[in-house]
């Protein structure tokens, strides 16, 4: 998916399959925990700016939105994502009331005007080699405000295997059935999150072990 230049039409239904993915897999809580930890005891009406990196088709920051006017926050969310295509579709998806910025390009030239209060990742981080995810949490930890927060997938044999198997039975798109098994391979386990992380000179960050076989790397900064 990443390297092959599918049609319009077939990428928006590739995506569509691995939402419905997501939703099975219960990808959004563990990033809604996140942020019900980062927020405690902020005021009604205070803003919540998010970062979130490799958008997709824009389901987690609508998302986002909707749990944040619902908890009394100003949501103020941004999506940055390379792939022009993504952009296009989070926009049709989009009710423009939500006001999200879809912002693309290279995360690491995204310049804000004012920082984020977190930076957040979904099914990203496996898409890099492990010298990239050591850049990507030094940039994190330093454009965050408050904290940052990795939603990926944790390698195992039968995560493997039960997604191929799922896949195969809600006769997802082909696409979505070989890459959903590669990333799954491509995942992390605890022991090269803590390398990492020390190799990023990263203090405080936790780990936390997810249905199903999610692997999340967080931080909430001091005073968050």
């Amino acid at each position: 998916m990443d390297v092959r230049d599918y049609p319009l039409g077939e990428f928006e239904a590739i995506l569509a399959d691995l939402e419905a993915a997501n939703r099975l897999t219960f990808a959004a809580p563990p990033t809604l925990a996140f942020l019900r930890r980062l927020t405690k005891g902020w005021p009604e009406g205070a803003e919540l700016r998010v970062a979130d990196l490799g958008y997709g088709e824009g389901a987690m920051l609508r998302r986002i939105h909707r749990w944040a006017v619902a908890r009394g926050l100003r949501p103020k969310l941004t999506g940055i994502d390379m792939n022009p295509r993504c952009r296009a579709l989070a926009e049709a998806h989009t009710p423009a009331a939500m006001g999200i910025e879809w912002h693309e390009g290279d995360l690491f030239g995204w310049e804000p005007a004012v920082r984020p209060h977190a930076v957040i990742s979904s099914l990203f981080a496996h898409h890099l080699e492990t010298a990239e995810v050591v850049r990507l949490l030094r940039w994190q930890e330093g454009m965050a405000t408050d904290g940052w927060f990795v939603n990926d997938l944790h390698r195992h044999w039968f995560a493997w295997g039960g997604f191929r198997a799922m896949a195969w039975a809600m006769r997802w798109h082909p696409c979505v059935r070989h890459d959903g098994a590669l990333s799954v391979r491509r995942g992390f386990r605890a022991g090269e999150w803590r390398a990492m992380l020390e190799a990023a000179g990263v203090r405080g960050a936790e780990l936390r072990w997810h249905p199903l076989f999610r692997l999340c790397v967080g931080r909430l900064k001091a005073g968050a």
